[in-house]
């Protein structure tokens, strides 16, 4: 496995954030192409084929923890939740849920009826 340029691990901790393309290349301040290329690249480097996995090799990075992609596809993403519970408790970080829920706006469906010549 490849390490990351500098410009490549930008990208990725973007990436990370939950961006889309198209943001990352504005925060960034470099045209979508090229930053998709940029994520080709990555997954290439990295030998991985998900945003999960870019994610886990991103936290893997950050722990100085060695990044194992077999077994990180043996287990999936219970390592991932494991750890981040286990660190969660440890530092006794809180998460109101209630206030992490999306706000969901009904559909309106606009029904036009028309009149008949006749009335």
């Amino acid at each position: 496995m490849n390490a990351l340029s500098e410009r490549e691990h930008l990208v990725a901790e973007q990436y990370c954030k939950g961006l889309a393309d198209k943001e990352v290349a504005d925060r960034l301040g470099r045209s979508t192409w090229t930053i998709k290329a940029q994520k080709r690249d990555i997954y290439r480097k990295l030998g991985i084929s998900k945003d999960t996995e870019l994610v886990l090799y991103m936290l893997c990075e950050k722990l100085k923890i060695n990044f194992d992609l077999k077994e990180i596809r043996k287990h999936g993403l219970e390592i991932f939740f494991s750890f981040l519970f286990l660190l969660m408790a440890v530092t006794d970080y809180h998460v109101d849920m209630r206030r992490c829920r999306m706000q969901t706006r009904a559909r309106v469906t606009r029904v036009t009826r028309r009149r008949a010549d006749g009335d």
